[in-house]
């Protein structure tokens, strides 16, 4: 008796937890509201990055900003309620190819980076944005 007693305080408590944490917006996923928002958290991220050209994915999970020098690219991605950030250099793109749907797919040479799926707005904006990044996966930039 004392066993399931315990086994439903348990379920209860969790199921309260879960209740709270959906019910405070805990648990909704990431979104940006501009890419000023992307520029504040790269820039907070790394003292000192100053943004140049940048572009924000149509759905806000994901934004793309090339620093001031061209040395840099700075790409957050949405990751459950929090961003994932990571700054391209020469060498860091594993592959980048674009899709039919003006959707730009990203595996870089970082294993904890699982591949992503960035949806932009035009077919233009894609293959401008898949020509940079694909800019960062040699060694050597000419």
């Amino acid at each position: 008796m004392a066993i399931l007693l315990l086994l439903l305080g348990s379920v209860l408590g969790v199921s309260v937890m879960v209740f709270f944490n959906a019910r405070l917006g805990i648990s909704g996923k990431a979104r940006l509201g501009s890419l000023d928002d992307a520029v504040t958290r790269l820039d907070t991220d790394r003292v000192g990055f100053e943004a140049g050209e940048g572009v924000l994915a149509a759905d806000g999970e994901a934004a793309l900003v090339m620093d001031r020098t061209g040395d840099c690219l700075g790409v957050l991605i949405a990751r459950g309620s929090d961003f994932v950030i990571r700054y391209l250099t020469p060498g860091s793109v594993r592959e980048v190819t674009t899709e039919a749907d003006n959707t730009v797919r990203l595996s870089l040479n970082d294993f904890v980076f699982a591949p992503a799926r960035l949806r932009f707005e035009s077919a233009d904006t894609a293959s401008h944005w898949a020509g940079k990044l694909d800019m960062f996966k040699t060694q050597g930039r000419s």
